[in-house]
Parts: C-alpha cells; structure tokens; sequence
C-alpha cells in the first residue's frame, strides 16, 4: 500500500465517524426540538428513542475513529457499543470508561427498540429529562475523545 493509499483510508474514516456524529446530533437536536415542541400530548416516546440513537451514533463514531477491526457492530446496547473501545481508550488516550457513563448508557438503551411500538414502554417526563441528560452529556463526551468542539446539552 503506498502513502496515498493510507491518507484515502484514513480520509474515508474520517468522513465516516464525522457522518456518525452528524447523525448522532441531527437525533439530539430533534430530541429537544420534540421536547419543546407544542405537541399534546408530548411524544415522550419519540424524544427518548431520539435520545438513545443520538448515544448509540456517538458511540459508533468511536468505534469508527479507533478504527474497530471487528467492524461495526449491528446492535443498539450503548454500553455495549462503549464496551468495544473501552480497551484502545485506555491505552492510546488514557481514558477510562466510567461506572457513571455506562449507567447513563444502560438507561438510554431501553429506548432503541421498544418506543417504537405500542404498550412496550411507559415514559413520563422525567424519563425524558434523564434521556435529554445522559443523550447530551455522551455525545459531548464522545466529541471530546474525537477532539471536535462541544455541542450545547441539556446540561451545558
């Protein structure tokens, strides 16, 4: 492979974990955006779904900037997903994946599947404020790791 070859490699991962991330925000924003929406009733279901792929595309994006030679993994376990480069974190930033971090990870992922379909899930409005939350609080975090500027969260 000549120099060329790895500078397109590494170019397509770039372009590929920044893809994540866009997406990962474009959920966050619609989260909040149906959180203050002036729906009746709230589509509290909805905004924690949101919530949970804007941590799950976060997540991804990590594994796409670390390069996971396994691939991507085809789950939607937050924890799980942060599992897979909690290893390389360590080792190549010094970074540990706290019990904090995987306990907000753990309560978003009940919202990748079951709000999605009826009488699966009760959501009130804390639910929702806690999904905002731990949603925002990952995607910065992830954003850190990667080096990108913040993005505004519930808890900025």
């Amino acid at each position: 492979m000549n120099t060329g070859d790895k500078n397109a490699c590494k170019n397509d991962q770039e372009e590929e974990y920044r893809e994540w991330l866009a997406f990962a925000r474009i959920d966050y924003e619609s989260a909040k955006y149906l959180n203050g929406a002036p729906f009746h009733p709230r589509p509290l279901n909805v905004i924690c779904y949101h919530c949970q792929q804007a941590a799950e595309k976060g997540a991804k994006a990590l594994i796409v900037y670390f390069g996971n030679q396994g691939g991507m993994p085809k789950i939607h376990d937050v924890s799980f997903l942060l599992n897979q480069v909690k290893h390389i974190l360590q080792e190549r930033k010094g970074i540990t994946i706290g019990e904090d971090l995987l306990l907000m990870a753990d309560s978003l992922s009940k919202y990748g599947v079951a709000p999605r379909y009826p009488n699966e899930i009760e959501v009130e409005d804390q639910d929702v404020k806690k999904a905002l939350a731990d949603s925002g609080y990952i995607l910065q975090w992830v954003e850190r790791i990667i080096g990108l500027p913040d993005i505004p969260t519930e808890r900025s």
